[in-house]
């Protein structure tokens, strides 16, 4: 009865266990289509890497706020701008004087003037106005009244010799602006660039804790195995209970590790879900396992690279150069002030109003005054102070550079010495567990024949989840390794594939419009994903026979460019959206025939075939769509496509190769860069799917004078699986198919399918 009850309590909670392992290997995409027929929100979501990062970039909060700082900066510059606004002016005054035995005892006065002036940027000023009065007296003898009216139009000019003079000095405001926008912009990239390591850290550790728990899981298994094996084959006697109470003890420990693991993955969860910005409490799948990939980079390009790109760097190397300019500024606002005015004009006097303007054309007066005015502050402390000042700032500022260009120095130098350690961690770890499985094995073989005790067993399934455990840490700390050298040499973005346009950065956010602006937001509505406009990732892996036989320095992908009516922007990342997709930037699995039906009976859908042009997809979905039926889309497997591709040339090193990229993007061409077995650098003009888009680009180049030759390679790119309604009977999907054969669609049928 003991035994029957044990084994009835492990029943139910391995079947715990399985149920929660099953929920979280349950595919995205069988979900979202439980959503389409009207049930709840999936609880599970399969998350790609790149699906993460995007989503962090879009919707992180931290990230917002420093892209909001970003657009204020650029707020700042326009409106630095706005002293170069000319000034208009208006004005009037009046008055009335009385004097006591004056013969003129009562006069009365009035003038009105019209005036525009613009500032120049020698810091110099012009000014155009007009003006007109009256002067009325009136006699104490008789009471006769005069009226005197002046008309004038007249030019003035100002222009500071020493002090305030000087372009510089005028627009030090908005010189300082714009240093100021660009610091801001390298900043935001610096802060994207440590939220994507961020989350490319905070995903790989969500993986391995996936992982972790699994194998908890199998440990458990093991254990129980082990002892209804023992139960099975052995008598009861002192032995027996030894080595029941020995399984007994060991599947305790490992519920206690499974409870654990469980809670490391929900705490994990949660810190990525507020990294990617994610307030569902969606349980996060990571599909995607740490990367392996090794950085192309020796330790002398790294560095290099690093002091060229780091965007830390490039923000001193911005505040140098606006303390330079205060410094020369502040130099020059130490001197005298002296200030050249003229100014001259035509008058027009008159009894009234109308024939004083009119004398201004006919017989018109006129007037001018040259001047010149000299001040300086005796002793001129104040001013004299704020260049030692400046001139203090200016070296702290060089210093700065210095003591950041050190650092980044010994940062990469660490760097390479930790990923020479990960490496070969990563290798040993490797090897341990394959001899740890080996060992298992071998103690499950003599445990069979009875030639060792289960103590033995437990110690080597202990042994080989430690060894699963530590291949996967050592996994992530590489990959971690590497994503972090990336970082400190400012290539992080560019190996992920990612293009920042940091002179539209509100563009990053959910929404459209300017900042601050109504209709920024569509409240409980989602925004369109980011466009290659915003946001760039150029994610769709090379086949080792596109590749070159290296690996995309810049990108570390190849996107194919000129083809977006053949190519959906789904399929360039390499991940596929649903239609009925819960968030963007959701990954969705690739296709489980067997999944997803559950609790509902077999069910049949209908397959109507698999793509890679996006032009064919949307012509077999409009007749879908005519035949009354809804379509799903779903990841298909990689197809060979033969692309054609614009070869620019080779180039020794990657800065050479990152200018010519630049050159030909500059052309609004789509260039992507590739390094051969011997270390060479190939530039791209862009990859095509069909030979006229190509012929027209390789004729659009030629005429811009940039020479590109056409090549084949291919590539494996990634398909789309079509999919067409659902149906409870294979009767029902019979008919179905029928439908879309009259719309000239042959479709198959597919048992629990979707």
């Amino acid at each position: 009865m003991n035994n029957r009850a044990d084994n009835t309590a492990d029943s139910h909670f391995n079947g715990r266990w399985r149920r929660f392992l099953g929920r979280a290997i349950l595919p995205l995409s069988l979900l979202v289509a439980g959503t389409a027929q009207g049930e709840n929100a999936p609880s599970t979501m399969n998350l790609s890497r790149k699906s993460a990062i995007e989503m962090a970039i879009r919707r992180n909060v931290d990230l917002k706020n420093e892209i909001l700082n970003s657009s204020i900066a650029i707020i700042d510059v326009k409106r630095s701008r706005g002293i170069y606004d000319p000034l208009f002016g208006i004005s009037a005054n009046g008055g009335v004087s009385y004097t006591p035995g004056d013969p003129f005892f009562r006069t009365k006065s009035g003038v009105a003037s019209i005036s525009l002036s613009q500032l120049l940027p020698t810091g110099g000023s012009l000014g155009l106005s007009t003006q007109s009065g009256f002067t009325t007296a009136e006699i104490s003898t008789g009471g006769t009244l005069t009226t005197d009216w002046q008309s004038s139009v007249g030019l003035s000019a100002s222009q500071p010799l020493l002090r305030n003079a000087g372009k510089e000095t005028t627009e030090l405001t908005i010189i300082l602006a714009e240093n100021s926008r660009q610091d801001s912009a390298e900043r935001l990239r610096s802060y994207i660039t440590d939220t994507v390591l961020s989350v490319i850290t905070a995903y790989n550790r969500l993986y391995t804790l996936h992982q972790t728990l699994e194998s908890r899981l199998a440990a458990l298994n093991s254990a129980q195995s082990l002892r209804d094996e023992i139960q099975t084959k052995m008598k009861a006697g002192k032995k027996q209970s030894l080595e029941i109470a020995n399984a007994e003890y060991a599947i305790t420990q490992r519920r206690k590790d499974l409870v654990d693991a469980e809670r490391n993955v929900r705490d994990q969860e949660a810190t990525l879900r507020y990294l990617i910005g994610m307030e569902a409490k969606t349980q996060i799948i990571p599909v995607d396992p740490p990367s392996r990939e090794e950085p192309p980079e020796t330790e002398e390009q790294a560095l290099k690279s690093a002091i060229e790109l780091r965007p830390d760097l490039k923000q001193l190397i911005l505040s140098l150069q606006s303390s330079q300019l205060q410094e020369r500024v502040a130099r020059h606002q130490s001197l005298p002030d002296l200030t050249l005015s003229a100014g001259g004009g035509l008058t027009g006097n008159s009894d009234n109003f109308g024939r004083s303007f009119r004398q201004l054309g006919e017989r018109p007066g006129t007037y001018w005054s040259v001047g010149m005015q000299f001040s300086v502050p005796i002793g001129n402390t104040a001013l004299r102070n704020d260049y030692l000042r400046s001139r203090i700032r200016t070296e702290q500022a060089e210093n700065q550079i210095k003591s950041l260009a050190w650092r980044i120095r010994n940062d990469v130098e660490a760097d390479m010495r930790a990923l020479i350690s990960a490496r070969l961690q990563m290798q040993t770890a490797d090897k341990a567990r394959q001899y740890a499985e080996q060992r298992r094995e071998e103690y499950r073989k003599q445990s069979r024949v009875g030639t060792t005790t289960v103590q033995n067993v437990i110690n080597a399934d202990n042994d080989l989840t430690a060894a699963r455990t530590a291949q996967l840490d050592a996994l992530e700390t590489f990959s971690y390794t590497v994503a972090k050298l990336w970082r400190d040499i400012g290539v992080l973005l560019d190996h992920q594939g990612i293009r920042i346009d940091t002179a539209h950065p509100d563009k990053l956010l959910e929404g459209e419009g300017e900042p601050g602006t109504p209709g920024r937001r569509t409240e409980g509505k989602e925004t369109a994903p980011l466009t290659h406009r915003h946001l760039a990732f150029n994610t769709v892996p090379p086949s080792p026979a596109a590749s070159d036989s290296g690996s995309n320095l810049f990108t570390g992908r190849e996107m194919p460019s000129g083809s977006k009516d053949e190519m959906s922007t789904a399929m360039a990342h390499g991940e596929v959206q649903s239609e009925q997709a819960p968030l963007p930037g959701e990954a969705v699995p690739k296709r489980d025939a067997t999944a997803g039906t559950a609790g509902r009976g077999e069910r049949f859908t209908l397959k109507v075939g698999e793509y890679v042009a996006k032009g064919a997809l949307e012509d077999a979905r409009k007749k879908i769509a005519g035949a009354g039926f809804s379509a799903t889309v779903e990841q298909g497997e990689k197809k060979p496509v033969q692309m054609l591709r614009l070869y620019f040339g080779e180039f020794p090193n990657g800065e050479a190769a990152r200018k010519a990229a630049e050159k030909l993007r500059s052309l609004n061409a789509d260039p992507f860069v590739l390094t051969n077995e011997d270390h060479k650098y190939r530039v791209y003009a862009g990859s095509y799917m069909d030979r006229k888009s190509a012929a027209e680009e390789h004729a659009r180049l030629a005429g811009k004078g940039m020479r590109v030759s056409l090549v084949a390679a291919p590539v494996s790119m990634p398909s789309l699986v079509l999919l067409a309604g659902s149906f409870p009977t294979e009767e029902a999907a019979e008919k179905a198919a029928a439908r879309l054969e009259e719309q000239g669609i042959k479709p198959t049928i597919e048992k629990n399918g979707r």
